[in-house]
C-alpha cells in the first residue's frame, strides 16, 4: 500500500536513440528550450538567467500558438504516484531535467482535469508504467509551470491533459 501511495522517482532521461525517433513538432520544443540552456550558460551578461528565460518564454509561446498537441511523443517516466483522494498523476521527463506531467494534487489540478481518476482509461497503465521506461504519449500541453529564472531555463516544466500512454517497445 504504501509504495501507491509515496511518489516514485527515477533520475533517467530518454536515450539517445529514443531522441532520434521522437515527433518533429517534439524536437522542436526541445531545440527552444536546450537553446536557452545553452543561451544561459554561454552569456555574458550580468543577467543570464533572466535574459535566456525570457528569450525561451517568447519562442515557446509562439510554439504552442501553433500548436498545443503533442502526438505521439517519447519520453521516460520519471515519477509517478497517487494523490490521498486516489488520482493517479505522473511526470514524463522528454529531455534530461525537462518533463511534462499532470499536476499532482486535486487542489492544483483544480479546473485542468489533468489527473487519472480511478476508473479513467489511462489510470492503470500511468500506475502500471515503470520508473524509468521508455513511454509513448500523446495530449495537450496546457501550459509551463512558473518558477525562479534558473529553473525555468535549466529545468523547465509543463502541465498536460494525457489522451494516451502506451509503454514504448
Amino acid at each position: 500500500m504504501w509504495a501507491s501511495v509515496f511518489p516514485a522517482f527515477a533520475d533517467d532521461a530518454p536515450e539517445a536513440g529514443q531522441m532520434a525517433n521522437m515527433p518533429q513538432r517534439e524536437r522542436d520544443l526541445l531545440d527552444i528550450l536546450l537553446d536557452a540552456r545553452k543561451q544561459y550558460a554561454s552569456s555574458h551578461s550580468t543577467t543570464p538567467a533572466p535574459d535566456a528565460r525570457v528569450a525561451m518564454q517568447i519562442r515557446v509561446i509562439s510554439f504552442m500558438r501553433q500548436s498545443q498537441l503533442a502526438t505521439d511523443w517519447i519520453g521516460t517516466v520519471k515519477s509517478r504516484g497517487i494523490t490521498p483522494e486516489g488520482n493517479a498523476w505522473i511526470t514524463i521527463e522528454i529531455a534530461d531535467g525537462i518533463t511534462i506531467s499532470t499536476w499532482t494534487t486535486t487542489r492544483d489540478d483544480g479546473d485542468s482535469a489533468t489527473l487519472f481518476r480511478l476508473h479513467a482509461k489511462l489510470y492503470a497503465p500511468a500506475q502500471a508504467a515503470k520508473i524509468a521506461s521508455p513511454v509513448i504519449f500523446s495530449g495537450t500541453i496546457l501550459k509551463s509551470v512558473l518558477a525562479d529564472d534558473n529553473e525555468m531555463v535549466l529545468r523547465p516544466r509543463f502541465i498536460a491533459r494525457f489522451s494516451s500512454l502506451k509503454l514504448a517497445q
